[in-house]
């Protein structure tokens, strides 16, 4: 990413931003407070983003805590000035973007309290790499926690197969959209031309066939798979590469991933012994058994060693979300009755702790609100019709704690501020606003992404600016269309009042 070449790649042809819910600060000092780092609150974070872009997570994240700095670097001037102009119709004063090399870039006084590198390791030179990691360990405090996603064996090996396929067909080609064009021709080939029954040598490469024509945008398949580095690496020589600069391993940025319990249980406690002795040995085995290829690693310059296990202590610092479910039906509260809680990603949890039956129903009720755990206690209280006691503090904690590390719930050390009701004179999000003028993406409140694909839709985000009551906007919309195609007024307002509804419950409105 520093030399001439790639830098007109990436002005060439941009690299599609989006908002990192994984890499946001709040989720970091999340992760980062429950494997036993104390991590910088995030509110008035110092915050770093190294492979930027155009800023877009950085500016997202600069809207929703306007009392941190947020910094970005990248080597496209191209995509800084984008951003840029972003940033100065936003008017936020806590954000810049620099147009620069990591390798030369000197950090401010201070450093940073959190810095991120998404996509960047695996597909820069290895002197870039070691620039990287150096400069992560020259920003950041004892407390501080450095992100990292990277490309991992031994899944990559599956991958690097389709990359040479790729590169081998488009050898000739030199002009961008044209060398997109005829790579996914080839990708189409293959497809079709793959046998079905299993244990046939092009039925390995479905599932990356697959996810090359349905899932990956055209410009990330130009960058990533058809880069001229792309270098991936086994979990501990990235471990050994960061420890050598200082850093140790954490956990994983989605810590569920660091689960074994869905193992057999002669597996699993396998791996318990080994993380017992050495956590990174305990995840590189884990990485062997998923033929993992990708991870989103969490690094610090905390010299103590690395937990096995989450800290459920850390639990009432931060604030929890989720969609568990009861099974079969309404979930019975009354102790010592076990009932059985499955979320939407398969996670599945079995308790009888009232409070922690309790809990899991009342997030799932305001899901996708994020609840402070002061307040979620005050909420199990009054669905329990009674205190929680403190003595059931500790098994509750230990439950969310089970559950976070399941993936069933999410636990975030920031509480965005949103319209969760609709006004009269609704409001979006002012970011969102200027996204849905050039694509169908919008970036909530809640740091997600949202897909507005038809004009009305985009038209409706645009109009949300406050000037205009519910009915002026329904009949601005209901003018756009062409005379002979004008759907009927009542049923557009009613359309208009359920999408609303939906972007309020999103975290797209403001107040």
């Amino acid at each position: 990413m520093t030399t001439a070449n790639t830098a007109f790649a990436y002005d060439a042809i941009d690299y599609p931003s989006a908002a990192l819910p994984q890499a946001h600060p709040g989720l970091l000092f999340a992760v980062a407070r429950m494997f036993g780092v104390e991590a910088a609150p995030v509110e008035r974070c110092r915050y770093l983003e190294v492979g930027c872009g155009d800023g877009t997570h950085l500016i997202a994240c600069a809207v929703g805590l306007p009392d941190a700095t947020f910094v970005g670097l990248d080597l496209s001037p191209a995509a800084v000035e984008r951003g840029e102009q972003m940033i100065a119709e936003l008017r936020l004063p806590n954000v810049s973007l620099y147009a620069a090399d990591l390798t030369t870039w000197e950090p401010p006084a201070g450093g940073f309290d959190y810095v991120v590198a998404h996509g960047l390791y695996a597909w820069v030179p290895a002197p870039v790499r070691d620039g990287l990691l150096a400069l992560m360990a020259r920003c950041l405090p004892p407390t501080g926690v450095a992100y990292v996603s990277y490309n991992t064996y031994p899944g990559c090996y599956i991958r690097r197969m389709v990359w040479e396929m790729l590169k081998f067909h488009t050898a000739s080609v030199a002009e961008p959209r044209a060398k997109i064009e005829q790579a996914l021709e080839l990708v189409k080939f293959l497809a079709a031309g793959r046998s079905t029954r299993e244990d046939a040598g092009m039925g390995l490469l479905g599932p990356e066939l697959d996810g090359l024509l349905n899932k990956t945008h055209p410009h990330v398949l130009y960058h990533d798979d058809l880069g001229t580095v792309n270098d991936p690496v086994y979990f501990h020589e990235f471990v050994a590469h960061a420890g050598r600069h200082g850093l140790r391993f954490v956990a994983e940025g989605e810590a569920h991933t660091m689960e074994t319990r869905g193992f057999p249980e002669q597996v699993a406690g396998v791996l318990g012994g080994l993380a017992e002795k050495d956590v990174i040995l305990k995840e590189q085995y884990l990485d062997f058994l998923r033929l993992r290829r990708f991870r989103e690693t969490l690094l610090s310059p905390d010299p103590r060693p690395p937990r096995a296990t989450p800290d459920p202590a850390a639990v009432p610092e931060l604030a929890a979300s989720g969609r568990p479910a009861a099974e079969p039906g309404p979930a019975d509260l009354a102790p010592g009755v076990a009932v059985t809680f499955r979320s939407p990603n398969k996670a599945a949890l079995r308790t009888d702790l009232a409070a922690g039956k309790a809990a899991l129903v009342e997030l799932a009720a305001c899901w996708p609100k994020r609840l402070p755990f002061a307040d979620l206690v005050a909420r199990i209280g009054a669905r329990l019709g009674r205190e929680v006691t403190a003595d059931e503090h500790g098994p509750l904690t230990e439950l969310l704690a089970g559950a976070w590390m399941s993936g069933m719930i999410e636990l975030n050390g920031h509480v965005p501020r949103y319209a969760e009701a609709v006004s009269e004179r609704p409001v979006a999000s002012p970011l969102a606003r200027i996204q849905v003028r050039s694509g169908p993406l919008a970036t909530t409140l809640l740091h997600t992404t949202m897909r507005f694909d038809d004009a009305p839709s985009q038209m409706l985000v645009r109009l949300l600016d406050g000037t205009r009551t519910r009915e002026q906007i329904a009949k601005e919309v209901v003018a756009a269309f062409p005379p002979d195609k004008r759907p009927d007024p009542a049923a557009l307002r009613a359309g208009i009042d359920r999408n609303l509804e939906r972007l309020a419950k999103a975290g797209l409105l403001v107040g």
